[in-house]
């Protein structure tokens, strides 16, 4: 078939609803393969740095799994997990505060808290982790973090010095910030926000107006919540000198970013640059003859960063042969081309209809995969004639 041995790179994100990253790998080499068996096939499953961003970092690496039993956004007990490597732990928000814990009925950002995430981290410092990597995405939280920072010793009180439960609709009512108790351990540790938007923390653009919406927040509520992001930005500035309301990506999962800014040391870095540094992606690019990468819907939001036009920007700098394969393409001819893709290929062209798309994409994906290393050697043999 080939006479000189092919190196194929398959770093894809997920296909939401559909196929994990790695099983997206798995039907496009098998594709690839089934077409000449002597292709060596680089399976590199991807995140944004949202959720399940953790468990392709254990895909990578070599971690230990650490599960505890910690309070979900409304207190109720569950079992959650973080791992670790070393002095570094690596904890995703939706483990313990996610979205995904609550029925419809319980989903109210006024009532939620991020406790439960301070837990994971409280046991991950007590048990010797100094840098904590935390994936944002998916919460059911806008607390600014003051769950979390409650677990690690901060207490937030009222204007009668009453001690105020860490929760959204609390935000408004914070006066004053009491840091007498911090663990020593928090105060010493570094924490890493990955998170891949620059929303700020209030305002038209910020966590309460563009997120709560989804958490089950009421117009009334995303009011209130936005003021009480702006009361909490406030009072940390005035006590801690920390402006944190402009940070680009401070207004992530309910103000995370903002709130562990101003009352830890931290810095926020981009989800799948972290990513792709801690996985090695570069090294694996410079290795291979053509890149490969996916993902579920291929639209506007695509082109300004994450999985896809990241594994593109990359492979663009190394100067190697790019090709995408999408569960659907919702872009036109000329967005399509900013891409910077040899080829897109979309599971729903090939499919009856988008059900079809879904219960099949693993199938149709190895179709597609035959196809375009078909059409790649045969022209390839072509130009060097």
């Amino acid at each position: 078939m080939n006479s000189k041995k092919t190196t194929v790179l398959i770093a894809p994100d997920k296909f939401k609803g559909s196929l994990t990253a790695m099983q997206v790998c798995r039907h496009i080499a098998s594709g690839l393969n089934r077409f000449d068996n002597t292709i060596e096939t680089l399976l590199h499953p991807l995140a944004d740095g949202g959720e399940g961003s953790l468990q392709i970092m254990a895909q990578h690496l070599s971690l230990e799994k650490v599960t505890k039993e910690v309070e979900n956004p409304v207190g109720r007990k569950v079992q959650a997990s973080y791992y670790r490597s070393g002095q570094k732990a690596f904890v995703e928000l939706a483990e313990a505060s996610g979205l995904e814990l609550l029925t419809q009925e319980e989903r109210n950002p006024l009532r939620t808290s991020t406790t439960g995430t301070g837990q994971l981290i409280k046991d991950a410092l007590y048990k010797g982790a100094n840098e904590i990597f935390l994936f944002i995405g998916g919460s059911a939280t806008n607390d600014a973090a003051m769950g979390i920072a409650h677990e690690l010793g901060y207490r937030f009180l009222n204007k009668t010095g009453d001690v105020l439960a860490p929760t959204g609709e609390n935000l408004i009512k914070v006066d004053k910030i009491d840091s007498s108790n911090i663990l020593p351990v928090a105060k010493k540790a570094q924490f890493v926000i990955l998170c891949d938007v620059d929303n700020p923390l209030f305002g038209p653009n910020g966590a309460a107006f563009v997120y709560a919406p989804q958490k089950g927040a009421t117009e009334a509520a995303v009011h209130l919540l936005d003021k009480g992001l702006k009361n909490f930005a406030e009072v940390v500035q005035k006590q801690f000198g920390t402006k944190t309301d402009d940070i680009p990506g401070s207004g992530a999962a309910g103000g995370i970013g903002a709130g562990l800014t101003g009352l830890f040391n931290s810095r926020l870095e981009s989800g799948f640059e972290a990513i792709m540094d801690i996985t090695q992606l570069k090294e694996k690019i410079q290795k291979a003859d053509i890149i490969i990468s996916g993902e579920g819907k291929l639209d506007l939001q695509t082109l300004e960063g994450k999985v896809l036009k990241g594994v593109s920007n990359q492979a663009k700098i190394y100067r190697k042969p790019f090709v995408a394969f999408v569960g659907q393409n919702q872009l036109n001819r000329p967005e399509s081309k900013t891409l910077g893709a040899q080829n897109i290929y979309a599971v729903l062209e090939k499919a009856r209809d988008l059900d079809h798309a879904i219960s099949s994409a693993g199938e149709i994906l190895e179709e597609l995969s035959y196809d375009f290393i078909k059409s790649y050697f045969t022209e390839t043999k072509a130009a060097s004639n």
